[in-house]
């Protein structure tokens, strides 16, 4: 019979300095390249949750989504299942040694204008908070709104932009035509070039 052992070494360099080595025997240290798949083998029972609650989930990293379609009739079952999904997804993740951040939670409700306006609830109780439902949320650095238009996303990519050549102009005088070039590059086609992928 083998024994299989696994002992890493973490230390940290700072200023031509390193600390002292520091074994354990279990964690990824922050910022490792396996850091993130490790993270969703490691809750990859959470989906199984999710299915079961008649879910479906997403995750990139620690950041997932939740996501339940059904018509605005059947309103008040969704949001009871909803809600029940989220105390089982808390009470596994708590019984794991993980927290979720309530501060961070967002709703929104996707639909027409006629669907969105037949909705009556604005807010839902969930891990102890109120959570008021958001006309737009950030969804990996793009902004949906509810209607899934691009006209919030867009508005405030124009307003970054703008901002971004403003600063640039502050300083355009003392920049070579080349350097101020790649500084556009950097600040703004960077942005639109994330955009239009």
């Amino acid at each position: 019979m083998y024994e299989l052992s696994f002992t890493a070494c973490q230390q940290v360099s700072y200023a031509d300095s390193l600390s002292a080595i520091i074994q354990f025997t279990f964690g990824v240290p922050q910022g490792s390249v396996l850091g993130p798949l490790l993270f969703l083998l490691y809750t990859a029972e959470l989906f199984d949750i999710i299915t079961q609650a008649g879910l479906i989930g997403h995750s990139y990293a620690d950041d997932t989504q939740l996501y339940i379609s059904a018509p605005a009739t059947s309103l008040s079952i969704t949001v009871q299942q909803f809600v029940a999904c989220v105390e089982v997804i808390d009470a596994w993740i708590g019984s794991n040694r993980l927290k979720v951040n309530a501060d961070k939670t967002q709703l929104i409700r996707l639909g027409t204008k006629q669907q969105l306006d037949k909705l009556s609830i604005t807010e839902l109780s969930l891990l102890s908070i109120r959570v008021t439902f958001s006309s737009t949320v950030y969804d990996l650095s793009f902004l949906l709104d509810s209607q899934l238009t691009t006209k919030d996303h867009v508005s405030a990519l124009c307003q970054s932009c703008f901002w971004q050549l403003h600063q640039l102009r502050l300083v355009r005088s003392s920049l070579t035509s080349d350097t101020a070039k790649t500084l556009v590059h950097a600040f703004i086609s960077s942005r639109l070039a994330v955009w239009c992928r």
